[in-house]
């Protein structure tokens, strides 16, 4: 496995996989409600970073810096390639690729620009490799719709997950014409049990996620 080093030289302006007004249309919130807003936005990113850990990425678009070690194909050797950590890439925003000593090695590569994999041809390096560039969605706008719909389950997941919670524990004692409310902790706790918004919704979110999970080999 390769050894990777990332230095963020211009990070996103935001990495919420969708907005405010996508999320409202897409669990069916009216956009002239705005009693749940704060609470909506809290949950837009705070998923947004769950689905980003969850994939192993970073979707927002983002200039930096990598440095790539390792001492295995196909990271180090002749004709080698790597796999840039933000993607896609457009052609136009790779800024350099350097050798150990410096040396420009751009032109000696072939980008694949949806999974941001470099395959080199015809030359001869070794580590470190360092590549700058821009990659990444522009959020939210271009989020694809996959990780929209996740991210919008979850949220679900969370307004259905408090909405229990604040009923779950409710009981009620009767006496003739008496009667008393009171909230039950640990009826609550007994009811809601499981596996909470992420276990409720995992089921449908993660072949969502699958086709952009990054994985280290």
């Amino acid at each position: 496995m390769a050894d990777i080093s990332i230095k963020v030289l211009q990070p996103a302006d935001s990495y919420d996989l969708a907005s405010l007004d996508e999320i409202k249309a897409l669990i069916g919130i009216s956009p002239t409600d705005t009693s749940e807003d704060e609470l909506l936005q809290m949950w837009i990113t705070t998923y947004s970073d769950i689905i980003a850990t969850t994939c192993r990425r970073v979707f927002a678009k983002e200039t930096v810096l990598e440095t790539w070690r390792g001492d295995t194909e196909p990271f180090d050797t002749d004709n080698g390639r790597v796999f840039l950590t933000h993607y896609p890439v457009a052609d136009g925003d790779i800024q350099s690729v350097t050798g150990p000593d410096g040396a420009d090695l751009s032109g000696t590569y072939e980008l694949e620009n949806a999974s941001g994999k470099l395959q080199f041809f015809n030359t001869s390096w070794s580590e470190p490799i360092r590549i700058t560039y821009t990659g990444g969605y522009e959020l939210p706008d271009e989020a694809p719709p996959a990780l929209k719909q996740a991210l919008a389950l979850l949220v679900q997941s969370a307004r259905v997950w408090q909405s229990r919670s604040m009923t779950a524990g409710v009981r009620s004692i009767s006496h003739r014409e008496s009667r008393v409310q009171f909230f039950d902790v640990n009826q609550a706790l007994q009811k809601m049990g499981g596996p909470g918004p992420l276990g409720m919704a995992a089921g449908m979110v993660e072949p969502l996620l699958s086709a952009y999970t990054r994985y280290y080999v």
